[in-house]
């Protein structure tokens, strides 16, 4: 059996569909799994296939054409006035893209510290903070920027979060790819089901499950995509 490793939030469980044994982790915990060989292929931050030369599943990303609403900068100052950021340890892609846009968009020129909000944010000598995943459908405190949105007012493009990475060379190559593209298809031909399954889990409604699964996230690597991507590792490379 292949050993895969998945993104335990809800804009992953449609790349699963029907697997077993999958490895729930969050993207930088499955990334160091990856690199270690502990696991065949796993959702990893978009950036992370890019830095560490890592093939990966062509045509499937988990990406957004624009508003995402579950990544996200939370704000208890106004934007100009934000000086100290807490990044989300649990991942990259979205680390460094409210660093694009706090910097590049905003012309801001904070410091930041790593932090997991995955148990609530806190704001302790911090102006803002990154969340990603299913805490950010929680309901905001505080003012928030949604970082896709920002992404797709600054670059007219989609945002790649993540990609199913796995070592150049592997020699399993073309089953993890036929797997992973079979558990999509199947994912997607099951959104209602899905949507329903995972309200229950996070006390959301289905309404709102199938509609983020749906408009917020995409699951296709094309062309719009991966522009979105080139121009993303354009500006995120001197950040590394």
């Amino acid at each position: 059996m292949l050993r895969i490793g998945c993104v335990p939030y809800l804009n992953g469980r449609p790349l699963v569909e029907g697997l077993e044994g999958i490895v729930f982790r969050p993207p930088a915990e499955l990334a160091r799994l990856l690199e270690r060989g502990a696991l065949d292929a796993a959702m990893v931050s978009s950036v992370e296939v890019l830095r560490r030369g890592w093939a990966h599943v062509p045509g499937i990303a988990i990406a957004s054409p624009g508003k995402t609403d579950s990544i996200r900068l939370h704000h208890r100052v106004e934007v100009p006035d934000i000086r100290r950021v807490a990044l989300d340890r649990n991942s990259r892609t979205s680390n460094l893209l409210a660093r694009v846009i706090l910097e590049r968009r905003y012309g801001l020129r904070p410091s930041y510290v790593l932090r997991d909000p995955s148990r609530g944010i806190s704001f302790q000598g911090v102006d803002a903070a990154v969340t990603i995943g299913d805490v950010s459908f929680r309901p905001p405190k505080v003012p928030f920027l949604d970082l896709g949105t920002e992404w797709k007012a600054f670059t007219g493009r989609p945002i790649v979060y993540a990609l199913w990475g796995h070592r150049r060379g592997h020699p399993r190559a073309r089953e993890i790819a036929r797997t992973l593209r079979a558990a999509r298809e199947r994912g997607l031909s099951r959104l209602d089901e899905i949507a329903r399954r995972e309200a229950a889990r996070l006390g959301l409604t289905p309404r709102f499950c199938r509609s983020y699964l749906a408009e917020c996230i995409t699951y296709d690597l094309g062309p719009a995509e991966r522009a979105g991507l080139r121009i993303y590792w354009d500006y995120v490379r001197d950040y590394l």
